[in-house]
């Protein structure tokens, strides 16, 4: 398990790709086992419970758009391996960039929102080089991918949310 972590700080770092996580279930089960920890812990420390529906999205259209972007590009093989990265990076930015997000005062200085957008640039760029090894792309392509899902992931947020931001 240890070497999966590794591996997973690799990738964020962009020297591995997902193709170096083990093939099978119970990698992508623990790359969404510790997204799903990282969301409860941020959830519970603004002092918010994390609500459900949230939940179902932030896992199910990441999952739904690489189950069907793998398929479409004749790569299904590699759907546990690039979960497991998506979802095991993921956790660890959102780990990195917690502290950032709690910050206590509004409105927020100007060094905490650049950080913010640095770890989201970060973010698109780690998930951008995850697509890029997973489809075969060069990396602006896997960006655009990363960028494209995340647009969706925000408009079925603010879809179920009745429209507000």
């Amino acid at each position: 398990m240890q070497r999966w972590f590794v591996t997973i700080g690799n990738i964020v770092l962009l020297r591995a790709g997902p193709q170096d996580l083990p093939a099978g279930r119970s990698s992508a089960l623990l790359g969404l086992m510790c997204f799903a920890l990282i969301v409860f812990i941020s959830g519970r420390l603004e002092g918010e419970p994390t609500d459900a529906l949230d939940l179902i999205v932030s896992f199910a259209v990441p999952v739904l758009a690489t189950l069907i972007l793998l398929q479409s590009c004749g790569h299904a093989t590699r759907f546990a391996q690039t979960t497991a990265a998506l979802f095991g990076s993921g956790a660890l930015i959102s780990l990195v960039n917690l502290p950032l997000w709690l910050y206590p005062g509004t409105p927020v200085p100007a060094p905490i929102v650049l950080l913010v957008m640095v770890g989201l640039v970060w973010s698109l760029a780690v998930d951008g080089h995850i697509w890029r090894h997973a489809l075969e792309l060069p990396l602006p392509l896997g960006v655009a991918i990363a960028v494209l899902i995340l647009i969706v992931q925000a408009s079925v947020f603010q879809l179920i949310s009745g429209g507000t931001p």
